[in-house]
């Protein structure tokens, strides 16, 4: 099934703060990627700590939002002066709060901007420990805030390429709103609750045991644990004292399993018990063997409604997507013709 989403488009806000946002928007991409790839392509993700690390420790605040949208553009970045064969980092405590990271004069930087905008890198830099990649992120902060102000500066309001482009990202812009209005307005309650019961009527009839089983090394443990239970042992406390697997904490409860997610030999044995019986002989695997007790079996169940809505509404998205541009090109009666300006037959069938 389909989970492309369908994209909610860009947001910008009124008066000069457009002019700002969006010509900063112009950038994007190119200038961080080249700054980022000379300065970290000595760099591996071996040792990789996610990014996210330096967003999680950022407050859950008005200012931390704020900063977010500050670093939501980007800007070309000169030339580092760091070498390629600079020494790695060592790892380092990120602590919580939202310290200030740099200072442009008397204008502050926190560490909450520049963990925005190492969120929007490209996803192989991402990977790399935030250690590595914060004090670029910070020289690109800084870099975005100085850019920024000289903009300001130079009062580009008027400037006929300024204008010629932002009419054209304020047109991108609206051809998204209103694509997404159109679709969301469509994507309704209803049709979601059909297309569950449409993906419940599709579901594979998949057989699921539930069982409970002791590990141990050798055959003969097994036997004399098998001769154990028969006699009236408690499987959860055997369990607890022998098993040498995890499932020993919880009494060896395993959860619900199909027999293509268990080992052949395992799931062999266990489909064929019954529901309530304990295996008359151990069950030998890769791992030694089973003490296997079947609790229940049942045909794998779908997820609820409200577990799958939202995949079902991002499937259903794309659909109606598909269902608009259908019918409004129908109507508006496109002609399509080849690089030389010459009609296109229509293949058979169409």
């Amino acid at each position: 099934m389909n989970t492309n989403r369908f994209s909610k488009g860009l947001r910008a806000e009124s008066g000069n703060a457009v002019v700002l946002v969006l010509a900063a928007l112009l950038v994007v991409g190119v200038g961080a990627y080249a700054y980022f790839s000379g300065n970290l392509k000595n760099l591996t993700g071996d040792k990789a700590s996610p990014v996210q690390a330096v967003a999680d420790a950022q407050p859950a605040s008005g200012e931390a939002e704020d900063a977010v949208a500050s670093a939501a553009a980007d800007t070309p970045a000169p030339q580092s002066e760091q070498a390629d064969n600079a020494p790695e980092a060592a790892p380092v405590e990120i602590k919580p709060g939202n310290p200030v990271v740099a200072k442009i004069g008397d204008k502050e930087i926190k560490r909450a901007e520049v963990a925005a905008y190492m969120q929007s890198l490209p996803a192989n830099i991402r990977q790399l420990p935030p250690e590595q990649v914060f004090p670029l992120a910070l020289q690109q902060v800084v870099n975005m805030r100085i850019i920024a102000d000289k903009a300001k500066g130079a009062k580009l309001d008027d400037d006929p390429a300024v204008k010629a482009q932002l009419a054209e990202a304020k047109q991108n812009i609206e051809r998204t709103v209103f694509m997404q209005k159109e679709v969301e307005k469509r994507v309704t309650e209803d049709r979601l609750k059909k297309a569950y019961e449409e993906y419940k009527e599709k579901f594979p009839k998949v057989e699921e045991v539930e069982a409970r089983h002791i590990l141990v090394k050798d055959e003969a443990t097994a036997k004399d644990l098998i001769k154990k239970l028969k006699d009236g042992a408690d499987f959860a406390a055997l369990a607890k004292e022998y098993s040498i697997d995890g499932t020993k904490n919880s009494g060896g409860q395993l959860a619900y399993f199909t027999d293509k997610e268990v080992v052949p030999e395992f799931a062999k044995a266990v489909f064929a018990q019954k529901v309530g019986s304990l295996s008359d002989k151990p069950v030998k695997s890769q791992f030694g063997y089973h003490v296997v007790e079947v609790q229940d079996k049942r045909q794998r169940q779908p997820a609820s409604y409200e577990q799958v809505k939202t995949f079902l509404a991002a499937e259903l998205q794309n659909e109606v997507l598909g269902e608009l541009m259908d019918s409004w090109r129908k109507k508006a009666d496109v002609k399509l013709f080849d690089i030389n300006g010459d009609a296109i037959e229509p293949a058979a069938g169409e």
